[in-house]
């Protein structure tokens, strides 16, 4: 039983301690936000945080590993999908355009993103982090849709709501449910069915 409620402190010591650091990059930026800073903001010595992490750049691993936990469960409604991966995508379009707006969440990014221009250790978290997430993604759409340029569309798609997330940092009104609407027939067209004309002929002219 102490064994059990040490780790159970320790694990609410170190997500204590993520979130602190979270507000302090977003707050400070990466370069900015000290482990003496990240610690006073987490109620904590500054000695005490070096028991769990030995770096800025592990207290990003640790974080961006969350994000992918968090992420599971959709990926597993994927992969069990099989080819309603897109049918799927669809239904899920306006809980993804709301996780994708979080201000918070976008500006937390967007410095991390920044920090690997600079930093390759950083740099090489979110590649293989964003390498394993995508590839699971893309075995689910290789089942539903037919085209060779399939890890591109998934790019676009990525980079709209990316894209989306930072406008609604500087366009707070931004309509959520006209964008779930549009973002519906950007997808529809970057995955079309197996078999239908638009994969087959992905640069054929739109018909109005």
């Amino acid at each position: 039983m102490a064994v059990s409620e040490a780790a159970a402190k320790s694990g609410e010591a170190r997500e204590r301690l993520l979130q602190a650091a979270e507000r302090c990059f977003v707050a400070s930026g990466f370069h900015g936000a000290r482990m003496a800073q990240i610690a006073k903001e987490a109620r904590m010595s500054p000695g005490h945080i070096y028991h769990y992490f030995e770096s800025k750049e592990q207290i990003i691993a640790e974080m961006v590993r969350a994000h992918v936990d968090e992420k599971q469960a959709m990926l597993e409604s994927y992969e069990r999908a099989g080819g309603r991966a897109v049918e799927l995508m669809v239904e899920n379009l306006e809980e993804s355009v709301d996780s994708s707006t979080d201000p918070f969440w976008s500006a937390l990014m967007l410095e991390m993103t920044a920090e690997a221009t600079r930093n390759p250790a950083i740099a090489s978290i979110l590649r293989a982090t964003d390498e394993e997430m995508k590839g699971r993604v893309l075995a689910c759409l290789s089942e539903a849709v037919d085209a060779d340029d399939l890890e591109t569309r998934l790019e676009l798609l990525i980079a709209l709501f990316q894209g989306i997330g930072i406008r609604n940092i500087l366009n707070p009104g931004l309509d959520k449910a006209a964008a779930v609407r549009l973002v519906r027939g950007v997808v529809e067209h970057l995955f079309p069915k197996s078999g239908s004309a638009a994969a087959e002929s992905p640069r054929a002219p739109n018909k109005r």
